[in-house]
């Protein structure tokens, strides 16, 4: 296991397929690296799981579900995220969105 990282990004997604790979891509390319990226999935059924699962690596990227990979909601999985976090800070990211670079680095200094 790694060390604990200062940020925990949270991705919660349902069918969020278009747009999930992007979101992923721009927390790999943030310029501060210490983070973790917890991956929620709420039930997807558009192959969004797929391209969570593909980017996990079980530490730094991992992939969470709710039992049965059931539906749950936002707020239930939000909170299934936060109770896998380690960081220091939680930071959460759309599914449908992207961060620039200097998001984390920028934050994290204040």
């Amino acid at each position: 296991m790694i060390a604990a990282p200062r940020v925990s990004v949270i991705i919660i997604f349902l069918n969020e397929a278009r747009f999930l790979g992007e979101a992923i891509e721009s927390v790999r390319a943030q310029s501060f690296s210490d983070w973790e990226l917890i991956l929620v999935d709420d039930g997807s059924s558009d192959g969004s799981s797929e391209i969570a699962r593909a980017a996990s690596d079980g530490e730094r990227i991992r992939y969470l579900e709710h039992p049965g990979h059931a539906n749950r909601g936002m707020s239930a999985s939000r909170n299934a995220g936060i109770a896998a976090s380690r960081g220091e800070f939680i930071a959460f990211l759309d599914a449908d969105d992207i961060w620039m670079p200097e998001k984390l680095a920028e934050q994290v200094a204040l």
